[in-house]
């Protein structure tokens, strides 16, 4: 992940990661120096001036615009006080943390060892890199989906994602997304030679803790009425 602070075309900061928290009436943007990669920053240089906030991450990049109305730099950290024009509340310092994660972990992510929060912005930084797919990546006429481990909804919708694609699947984060996903890839699923089967791995565990989740009836509801063949292993 890479973020600049950019004033015209101007590089003011370039840093690894970024903590900004909204308050009412202002909002303040932290800087750990130990991330920062370069720095050409002076305060009356950007007192009172809209600074672009860019967050770049593989396929995703987005700008925002902060306007900054104090500055303090501290031993270990810089902060930017001021107020991000964000009206949408587009900005999701989840997004940013996941980011940062996959970063340093050199996207080689261990997904039951994250927590509930992660895994869901994981997801939906699945999306924001990918959008919903029209095609899948696995070619082969058997997919195996692996839920063996599976707990929770996100478990199940990640599955899905690695199932089916090679890299940041996406595949929901709760049942209409997760439908939405399915009928976006029928049209080029209908235009193979025969309909790929799904064999479910380690179905017993599936059972478990799903048999009393809508989710679980609708798993085999959505995928059998498109013409999928299910297999339980």
């Amino acid at each position: 992940m890479k973020i600049e602070f950019l004033l015209g075309e101007k590089t003011l900061l370039s840093t690894k990661y970024i903590k900004l928290t909204r308050k009412k009436g202002f909002d303040k943007t932290i800087i750990k120096r130990d991330d920062i990669k370069f720095i050409n920053l002076q305060f009356g240089e950007i007192s009172k001036q809209d600074i672009i906030i860019r967050v770049s991450f593989k396929t995703f990049k987005n700008d925002y615009s902060f306007n900054v109305s104090d500055i303090s730099i501290k031993t270990q950290e810089i902060i930017l006080t001021g107020t991000l024009d964000d009206p949408l509340w587009i900005y999701n310092q989840g997004y940013v943390d996941n980011f940062k994660l996959l970063t340093d972990k050199k996207e080689k992510i261990k997904w039951y060892e994250l927590n509930n929060k992660q895994k869901y912005y994981y997801l939906r930084g699945c999306y924001l890199l990918n959008g919903v797919r029209e095609t899948i990546d696995n070619i082969n006429p058997i997919i195996i989906l692996d839920l063996s481990k599976v707990k929770t909804d996100l478990d199940f919708y990640y599955e899905i994602g690695n199932a089916f694609f090679n890299s940041y699947g996406y595949f929901g984060t709760e049942i209409n997304s997760f439908i939405d996903c399915l009928i976006n890839i029928s049209a080029s699923i209908k235009k193979r030679e025969k309909m790929p089967i799904l064999k479910i791995k380690g179905y017993k565990n599936f059972k478990e803790y799903f048999s009393d989740n809508i989710l679980f009836d609708d798993f085999y509801q959505e995928f059998t009425k498109r013409g999928y063949e299910i297999v339980n292993s």
